[in-house]
């Protein structure tokens, strides 16, 4: 029987090859970028598994409340991890990694500048999974400058030697010895770093200094045990250890602290977590974050899955539309063969068979499909994707069910609804089914399109916030500006070196400061006017040079910037308007701000010289903080060489700073890159998911015109006689256009009324991301609706111009 089935089912399929093309590749394409999009969404959500114990690891941040600003950082302090050991049974260990900045590594005469080095505790490979080609990982960070490397990295000194046991000579004074060598880190690991420094070889990794967050420290918890439970208990080493000291340096308790409705805490974020959720779910302060963390953003995980299900249900509606739409046809088959003697099972079986037949052809293409596109998917997003198609159990019976659901679904209609009927009420041309079939189709349109218009919607205002981004005042001037990125490698030689640079004509000025526009700029807390008092305001500092704000062309708004003619701006600060405010400052002018010093528990007095106009020197999803900028030397490991040329021969300005450059540094390869550059890395995420988006949303209207166009061939034929009739009675061409047309305008209409809230609801929320973000315009909702409407009419058009221009004569022989 079933064999039969498959025969007719055949037979069915070629006889209307037309619209089992129009289905099989509809929904074949709509399937392929589900699966695509499923696919990257499975290996986005796979982060940090590969460690044995990742259940049961947590990340130690610290929540701090404080004259209503608020704030959650990724770091904690040198002595947590082991007086949390200590105290709670329920942490079995803890391991902290730290930075420990760019450094010269030399091994016989191959020598590097590496940035990438940090510092691990002996106990770091316990909690983490990292296997090792050379050396014991329990053994191997115990000892003072006892250094662990990657695969990669001793392939790169040592080629085919053995590096155990082998020193690397850094900054040609010191020396760390290798002790293991481990695989690199897992492409789907949060942190990813080259080196692992012993921790014991760091003096302040052992001091029991309680305010300076400068580690981060992860611990493994017993199983079973309820994290949010721990985190109560944590509170008690928070008054033991931190009250005291923050309230000898601010001058009351730590009990008024906390009676003032401040916050002070450790929570406990789940390893897994930290690579899509530190932002959405725990508000971590990104800043925060090591420059080797890679991070993503749940949202867009989010957002990739509505896309994802949202051009699958289109698909799928186009497929359920014109079985719906054929069964007129098929209710006079149904009727014949209801007269013949087949029961009703037989009916609704060969209707299921049929398009869950159609169902796995377009499964079986999309399966060819998404193979052929991944290449050029992971190149975009810069992935390893695979379709694993018998790797993993799940993937063929996941298939298999949503080729049944699918295909019963769109045999449902015909399948249930046709075979209850007695054959004589089937058999007449104006059946009640008619009414049934109409309000389907239309509701299944109308879905489709209300489905792509969002998409339409979403994509204009991800360009326009992006146009945004681009085109913002950021305070500064940042064309024609280069950044020398690694100069640190410099070391003493860097003024002399910005002043061989200044004999160029094309170079107008240049300036070395710590680090701008990325992550990691730190923090301090500042006391305005006051030795002592609750007041201290969290700030981020810059240390600068004397020509930092003529280089970046910054505004000053009252008072003066650092000069050379006066000696006494080295114990002196510029703050920006931001500051003014935090501080509630009404003539800062010749005040003092004080520094919190965490690790001398004193107070660092400077004179406010001067005020800048806020400038954006991080990213545009963070609004403009408080910023101090010191008149100092580097304190960080990244020192940044920023030089303002003039747009005249470019090529050769570069080539000047190179060979300059070669006669300062002759072990190391400048590393430069235009600041326009460097500001629009910021937001590589938001341009992906914007032409990800794009191209998505121009397939759900592709794959939604090709329904479209199926179902007005399909109305069209059953209208032929009607259209013939019209013409002889003198109907023209453009009365029978809006004829066929009129209604499926009606519903995209509809589509659009139920489109327009839904978009502005999502984006708005997305844009939520951004503290400088675009207005949603209502000329984006009327664009995306005329633009849905036209390509309709087209697509509509295209059908009902053909059977215009059809010989009426055939149409009145037409049945």
């Amino acid at each position: 029987m079933f064999k039969n089935y498959m025969v007719i089912a055949f037979r069915n399929l070629m006889r209307n090859k037309f619209f089992s093309v129009i289905n099989i590749i509809g929904l074949a394409i709509g399937i392929t970028c589900f699966f695509a999009l499923v696919i990257f969404i499975i290996d986005e959500s796979g982060y940090d598994n590969y460690n044995e114990n990742a259940g049961q690891i947590y990340r130690v941040v610290n929540h701090i409340k404080f004259n209503s600003q608020e704030s959650v950082n990724s770091k904690s302090c040198a002595p947590l991890g082991d007086a949390l050991q200590r105290e709670f049974p329920e942490v079995l260990k803890y391991a902290r990694i730290g930075y420990f900045g760019q450094h010269n590594l030399r091994y016989g005469d191959k020598y590097f500048r590496e940035n990438g080095i940090y510092t691990a505790d002996s106990n770091y490979f316990d909690l983490f999974t990292l296997p090792f080609i050379y050396g014991n990982p329990k053994e191997a960070l115990k000892k003072p400058n006892s250094i662990v490397i990657t695969e990669k990295i001793a392939k790169k000194y040592f080629g085919d030697e053995k590096p155990l046991g082998k020193t690397f000579i850094v900054d040609d004074k010191g020396t760390y010895l290798i002790t293991g060598v481990m695989k690199s880190y897992p492409i789907k690991s949060s942190f990813r770093c080259s080196f692992l420094l012993s921790m014991s070889s760091k003096i302040e990794s052992q001091q029991q200094d309680w305010l300076n967050g400068g580690y981060s420290t992860y611990i493994l918890l017993k199983k079973g045990t309820d994290p949010h439970q721990l985190e109560i208990k944590m509170k008690s080493i928070v008054a033991k250890n931190v009250g005291p000291i923050a309230g000898s340096i601010l001058g009351f308790s730590f009990n008024e602290f906390i009676a003032a409705g401040d916050v002070y805490e450790y929570l406990l974020q789940p390893l897994t977590s930290i690579y899509l959720r530190s932002q959405s779910a725990y508000n971590i302060d990104p800043n925060t974050e090591w420059g080797n963390m890679k991070l993503s953003n749940i949202v867009y995980t989010y957002i990739f899955l509505a896309i994802g299900i949202f051009i699958l249900l289109i698909a799928v509606f186009n497929f359920m539309n014109l079985a719906t739409a054929k069964s007129e046809k098929r209710a006079l088959e149904v009727g014949i063969r209801k007269t013949l003697g087949s029961d009703k099972k037989r009916l609704i079986w060969q209707f299921i068979t049929e398009s869950t037949l159609t169902c796995f052809l377009s499964v079986i293409l999309s399966v060819i499909l998404t193979q052929l596109i991944l290449p050029s998917f992971n190149q975009f997003t810069g992935r390893e994707l695979k379709m694993e198609l018998f790797n993993n159990f799940y993937t063929i019976p996941i298939l298999l069910i949503f080729t049944i659901l699918v295909g019963f679904l769109a045999g449902s209609y015909p399948a249930f609804y046709l075979s209850s009927f007695p054959p004589s009420h089937i058999l007449k041309r104006n059946s009640q089914h008619s009414g049934n079939k109409n309000r389907i189709r239309s509701t299944l349109v109308i879905l489709q399109f209300a489905i792509s218009i969002t998409l339409v919607i979403g994509t204009i205002i991800i360009k326009n916030q992006l146009d945004y981004i681009k085109n913002k005042d950021l305070g500064f001037q940042k064309e024609n500006i280069i950044a020398i990125n690694n100069g640190s490698s410099l070391g003493i030689y860097i003024k002399a070196f910005q002043s061989e640079i200044s004999r160029n004509p094309n170079v107008l000025s240049s300036t070395a400061s710590s680090l701008m526009f990325a992550s990691g700029i730190p923090g301090s807390g500042y006391l305005y006017n006051k030795k002592t008092g609750a007041d201290v305001v969290p700030c981020q500092f810059l240390d600068v040079d004397y020509n930092f704000a003529k280089t970046y062309q910054l505004k000053i708004k009252s008072g003066r910037f650092f000069s050379e003619e006066y000696y006494s701006d080295s114990s002196a600060v510029v703050i920006n308007e931001t500051a003014v405010k935090v501080f509630n400052a009404k003539d800062p002018l010749g005040k003092d701000i004080m520094e919190l010093n965490n690790s001398d528990k004193v107070l660092n007095t400077f004179r406010i010289i001067g005020i800048v106009k806020d400038f954006n020197f991080e990213s545009l999803h963070q609004t403009v903080r408080p910023l101090i900028l010191h008149l100092s030397p580097i304190r960080q490991a990244s020192t940044i060489i920023t030089i303002r040329v003039k747009t005249k021969d470019v090529t050769n300005t570069l080539k000047s700073l190179e060979d300059t450059w070669k006669t300062f540094v002759t072990k190391e390869k400048i590393n430069y890159s235009f600041v326009e550059e460097n500001l629009a890395n910021m937001y590589v995420t938001e341009e992906k998911i914007g032409s990800l988006t794009t191209v998505f949303s121009f397939l759900a209207i592709f794959i939604a015109c090709l329904g479209l166009f199926g179902l007005v061939s399909f109305v069209t034929q059953q209208r032929f006689k009607e259209i013939g009739i019209r013409k002889v009675l003198g109907a023209s061409i453009f009365e029978i256009v809006v004829l066929l047309s009129k209604e499926f305008t009606r519903w995209v209409i509809y589509a659009n009324l139920i489109a327009w809230p839904i978009a502005f609801y999502v984006m708005n929320n997305w844009l939520q991301n951004f503290a400088y973000r675009t207005n949603i315009n209502w000329s984006v909702f009327v664009i995306s609706g005329v633009l849905a409407l036209i390509i309709a009419l087209v697509t509509v058009s295209i059908q009902a111009i053909k059977a215009a221009l059809a010989n009426p004569i055939e149409a009145l022989h037409y049945d």
